[in-house]
């Protein structure tokens, strides 16, 4: 045996004793008392199986999905275990994530057709599902759930109906102003006056109350509202609404109001009440001499 081994042998041995001396005191404190507390232990309640989680109890940590749900969690509000049935089960390790994630189509068919296979790409939160961006792929399946909005728009054609859904509601459920876009008829206009004539998606069937002031019409018919407003005759006392009733561009017979003012004999020579009195804002009168 060389020193090598001598040597070797030694430090083994040495070695050996002070893991034995260690181990000696180890088992020696093990029945003395190592914990700085006394917790008093509570077999019973391992004897039943824990009741599900409550949203409320997930949400002490789970604060940020919590408050999307309470936001914009649209029938996404039950019980998180409704969908998260696997908890805590993620491991970095495995790389499981996708694995363990609830999947859409659980609950949810194929609502927009096959050609969206990629829920997140709108819903890019399940936890504010009803929060979608606007993107230019979204814009192209907004009347997979609006379709009578689509059929309001190409019914009374407009400028609105040759522009995306996303031009102006920039994220779902967005209501824009349309002052955004348009100057208001009259000053201190609000955006609920604008609707009481103007539905959002048919902005040209346009349908005004009786209360309409005529100045709101002087916006596109000056002309017309300064003539009517300084003729001599009674009708400069009425409103544009007075005689246009309820819908734009209807025009009223002046015998709505005026009955037959002259005898069968004068109607039967001139049955059209234009021929003498030609601007009916004004109410001039062709006498014979004017001829």
């Amino acid at each position: 045996m060389n020193l090598r081994n001598c040597f070797n042998i030694r430090k083994f041995l040495s070695v050996s004793a002070i893991v034995l001396v260690f181990s000696s005191l180890s088992f020696a404190a093990h029945d003395k008392k190592i914990a700085t507390v006394t917790i008093a232990p509570t077999p019973d309640q391992y004897t039943v199986q824990p009741l599900p989680l409550t949203a409320i109890q997930c949400a002490q940590c789970h604060t940020s999905p919590f408050q999307g749900l309470k936001e914009n969690g649209g029938n996404h509000q039950f019980e998180c275990q409704k969908c998260h049935n696997l908890l805590h089960a993620y491991s970095p390790r495995k790389g499981n994530y996708d694995a363990i994630m609830p999947k859409c189509a659980s609950c949810h068919d194929a609502l927009h057709g096959a050609k969206i296979n990629d829920c997140l790409a709108c819903h890019s939160n399940p936890h504010t599902p009803r929060k979608i961006a606007a993107t230019p792929l979204i814009a192209t399946f907004c009347y997979n759930c609006h379709a009578t909005i689509r059929t309001q728009l190409d019914t009374v054609p407009s400028k609105h109906t040759k522009v995306a859904c996303t031009m102006c509601h920039t994220s779902h459920g967005f209501k824009p102003s349309c002052f955004t876009c348009h100057k208001p008829h009259v000053e201190g206009q609000t955006v609920a006056q604008c609707l009481q004539c103007h539905p959002v998606h048919q902005p040209r069937n346009i349908v005004f109350p009786t209360t309409t002031p005529s100045n709101t019409c002087s916006t596109c018919h000056s002309p017309i509202v300064t003539k009517l407003a300084k003729g001599a005759s009674k009708h400069a006392a009425l409103t544009c609404v007075t005689c246009h009733k309820g819908k734009h561009r209807f025009i009223p017979q002046c015998t709505d109001c005026h009955g037959k003012p002259h005898n069968a004999a004068f109607h039967a020579k001139v049955p059209r009440c234009l021929t003498c009195h030609i601007d009916v804002h004004d109410l001039p009168v062709l006498t014979p001499k004017s001829k």
